[in-house]
C-alpha cells in the first residue's frame, strides 16, 4: 500500500488496517517491521509468562499489537507496542485506547532503528506510560525506563520486574533472551 509521506492523524486513522501494522508520528506514517523469529519467541514468551502472573494478580491485561493513540492534542501519536499491559482502570471503551500503556514493550527488530525505538520509549514515558522495557536480542540487553527515573540496562544475570506496575512479577533477563537462542 502506498503511504502519503506527511498526513493528518485523522487521515492516518482512516487507512485500511493492513499488515505491516503503520504507526504514526509527527505527520509521518511508519511501518512497523513484521516480526523475525527470535522477536516473535521472545514476544510469544513474554505474553505466555505475564498472562501466567495476571492469571493469579488480576491487575489489568497484557496485550499483543494493539494501537495506542494518545499524547497532546497537538502531538497525538499512534503507536503499535509489541506488547502492552493495561491496567484495569485504563481500559478502553472504544476499539483502541486513547491512553498510553501502562507498560509498553518493544522488542528491537534486527533493522529496527535503535533512536526511533528510544523516541517512541520516552514519548510513552511523556504521555502515560509508567514503564517502559526495549528489548534488544542482539545487543543480549534489555533497557528499563520508567517517568523520573534513570533508565537501567539489563543483562546476563540480571534480573526483569513489574515494579509498581506489575508487583511480584519478575522474570530472569537470560529466560528471556535464551528464547532468540532457541
Amino acid at each position: 500500500m502506498a503511504v502519503a509521506s506527511r498526513m493528518s492523524l485523522e487521515e492516518f486513522l482512516a487507512l485500511p488496517e493492513e499488515k505491516p501494522y503503520l504507526e504514526y508520528a509527527c505527520g509521518k506514517v511508519v511501518p512497523k517491521p513484521l516480526p523475525t523469529w527470535n522477536h516473535g519467541a521472545i514476544q510469544g514468551f513474554l505474553i505466555y509468562a505475564l498472562m501466567r502472573f495476571l492469571e493469579t494478580n488480576p491487575l489489568g491485561r497484557v496485550i499483543p499489537e494493539l494501537r495506542f493513540i494518545f499524547g497532546p492534542p497537538d502531538r497525538r501519536r499512534a503507536y503499535v507496542p509489541d506488547l502492552s499491559f493495561v491496567s484495569t482502570e485504563h481500559f478502553p471503551d472504544g476499539p483502541y485506547p486513547d491512553v498510553a500503556p501502562d507498560l509498553a514493550i518493544e522488542i528491537r527488530s534486527p533493522r529496527q532503528n535503535v533512536a526511533w525505538l528510544m523516541d517512541k520509549a520516552q514519548f510513552y514515558l511523556a504521555n502515560g506510560s509508567r514503564l517502559v522495557w526495549v528489548i534488544d536480542p542482539g545487543a543480549k540487553s534489555i533497557a528499563v525506563l520508567a517517568p523520573g527515573k534513570e533508565s537501567q540496562t539489563l543483562g546476563q544475570g540480571d534480573t526483569l520486574d513489574g515494579g509498581d506496575i506489575l508487583p511480584g512479577f519478575s522474570i530472569a533477563v537470560d529466560e528471556i533472551l535464551a528464547q532468540a537462542d532457541r
